[in-house]
């Protein structure tokens, strides 16, 4: 089951595993019990580094950023 988040406009933020089915359905607020609506975060991107998306070298295994891994001479837009 998915992890949703939950603000409660006097106790702040809190989480709950629920099903997808009830993904839109407001939370009772474990500290005061106040109906909270959930609240949007930001994705967890896995891999994510300052540099760009990593992935590995062909060459020798080891995990490069996107952007070195095209080389001087790419043509495209980063």
């Amino acid at each position: 089951m998915p992890l949703y988040d939950y603000r409660c406009s006097d106790c702040g933020d809190f989480r709950e595993i629920r099903p997808m089915a009830e993904s839109t359905s407001e939370r009772p607020c474990p500290v005061c019990g106040t109906p909270a609506p959930r609240s949007l975060s930001a994705p967890f991107l896995g891999g994510a580094a300052p540099g760009g998306w990593l992935r590995p070298s062909a060459s020798n295994g080891q995990r490069v950023p996107w952007r070195a891994a095209c080389g001087l001479g790419c043509s495209h837009a980063h």
